[in-house]
């Protein structure tokens, strides 16, 4: 990475840098690009996976149930005219 490309990287970031840290900020983000640019060396020839783990969709099955104590339900909550209040925001 080039000093024009490192400047306006600092500038998106909204960070302001001492030369020392400069330097030192500069040779890890050389280093992490380089990283990549292994990476997209690499020529292993497959698909990219979203889902390394093939993920089995278990459905539960729906049922309707019917709770007749309604003051129970509500006695740990705050409520005004039987509707639950949320925080303020």
């Amino acid at each position: 990475m080039d000093d024009t490309e490192f400047d306006r990287l600092l500038r998106i970031c909204r960070l302001r840098l001492d030369k020392k840290e400069r330097e030192r900020i500069k040779k890890d983000v050389d280093e992490i690009i380089g990283y990549f640019n292994k990476i997209d060396d690499l020529n292993c020839d497959l698909e990219p996976a979203f889902h390394p783990i093939e993920i089995e969709g278990r459905m539960r099955e729906d049922s309707v149930e019917k709770f007749d104590d309604q003051e129970a339900l509500l006695k740990n909550t705050k409520t005004y005219r039987n509707f639950v209040l949320g925080p303020r925001i």
